[in-house]
């Protein structure tokens, strides 16, 4: 019976790989990645888990303003299909909700989140000496990647998204989820693995690297690439050794991988709400965590705001559903226009790991939300509400 399980679910994933209907729109809401790929275990510290404290306030009236309507974070969580929305202030959780079935434990899929984990891990390789410079090229690192566009391109214009390599986001993400099943599936007879997917010669050169912005998943599969050679060790490694371990995360994670345990450094952690708050918690603190500077605080400073000239501001920044200039781009954050020197993490179909350092205030949305931009401009405008709810003692 396993077996035939496992068959039939690779020939709904072939189906899917090979079906000639826009595959853009079906799927999100058709397809998870997890059902035909495999995971590997990201597993939290045995001893010197962090444990957030509890210290409820009712947060469910706070209301905010977008788009000329007045609304509420209770309306926002039924309307915006969120899942789990955590909310710590000084390291205290504040508040907590969970849809049923979703609970405190449950694995959220991180979709581009992962991007920021990735960003962290190029910083404490930087801070280590690993990477001796992000003006490094990738390719000194990770030599195979002289074969195509990406020949040249610096960890910074990499992490900026201006390496210049030909991709089409929408089209080459998708089609790259689906040659990756396929090769696990016919056993290497099509398709293909990660690794060939960053290397294939049609990703050429585009534009000179660092003269402009464009999102490209592909930039952060190939950055994947360069700190494994950076380090002699594997993603899922570096991410128990370097940022579960170390920050005491309070769960187990999971990662996806391709059929040949390739990890995935574009997208695909899985984990709880609790352990992205930790996160979340350890970039409001600069770096710091227990006394420590896992992080200098001049990295988490450039990458999360537009204080690098090489960062993007929101003008230069084209988004789904975009209706007013608020996310621009730093090393794989999103830095937001302003005043607040707040920024985010974020994955598509609603998931975000909100900072407002200024305020030591975290929030943290899971959604399965399918709405064009996934409501992120109003998640926004509810997460500032939030922060000024709390600040002002309310």
């Amino acid at each position: 019976m396993k077996i035939r399980s496992w068959w039939m679910t690779g020939a709904v994933a072939l189906s899917l790989a090979a079906a000639s209907v826009p595959t853009q729109a079906l799927l999100p809401q058709l397809f998870k990645p997890e059902w035909v790929l495999p995971r590997v275990t990201i597993a939290a510290p045995k001893e010197g888990r962090t444990v957030l404290p509890v210290s409820p306030r009712d947060l469910g009236g706070v209301r905010y303003t977008y788009q000329g309507a007045t609304r509420s974070l209770n309306d926002f969580v039924g309307r915006a299909q969120v899942k789990s929305l955590l909310v710590l202030h000084n390291g205290q959780i504040v508040h907590e909700h969970h849809r049923a079935p979703f609970g405190p434990e449950s694995l959220h899929q991180s979709w581009s989140v992962m991007k920021q984990m990735l960003s962290a891990l190029i910083g404490r390789a930087v801070a280590s000496g690993a990477i001796r410079s992000i003006d490094d090229p990738m390719d000194r690192y990770a030599p195979a990647l002289k074969a195509n566009g990406f020949a040249g391109v610096t960890f910074r214009q990499a992490l900026t998204m201006s390496s210049g390599v030909r991709y089409d986001e929408e089209v080459d993400r998708v089609q790259l989820f689906k040659t990756v099943i396929a090769q696990r599936y016919t056993f290497g007879v099509s398709g293909a693995t990660l690794d060939a997917e960053t290397l294939k010669p049609e990703l050429d050169r585009a534009y000179p690297p660092g003269s402009k912005y464009e999102y490209a998943s592909i930039n952060s599969q190939a950055l994947a690439m360069a700190l494994e050679g950076a380090t002699g060790r594997q993603l899922r490694e570096l991410l128990r050794q370097e940022i579960w371990e170390p920050l005491g995360m309070p769960d187990d994670a999971r990662l996806l991988t391709d059929g040949e345990g390739s990890e995935f450094g574009l997208c695909c952690l899985y984990a709880t709400a609790r352990s992205y708050a930790v996160f979340g918690q350890w970039f409001a603190q600069g770096g710091q965590w227990n006394g420590r500077a896992l992080l200098p605080a001049d990295w988490v400073r450039r990458a999360t705001s537009f204080d690098d000239p090489a960062s993007w501001h929101s003008v230069h920044v084209p988004r789904t559903a975009k209706t007013q200039e608020l996310f621009g781009f730093g090393y794989h954050w999103w830095p937001l226009e302003g005043p607040r020197g707040d920024f985010t993490a974020l994955g598509i179909h609603g998931q975000l790991v909100y900072v407002s350092p200024r305020q030591n205030i975290v929030v943290v949305r899971l959604s399965d939300d399918y709405e064009p931009g996934a409501h992120n401009e109003e998640s926004i405008a509810l997460a500032r509400a939030v922060v000024d709810h709390l600040s002002a003692g309310r």
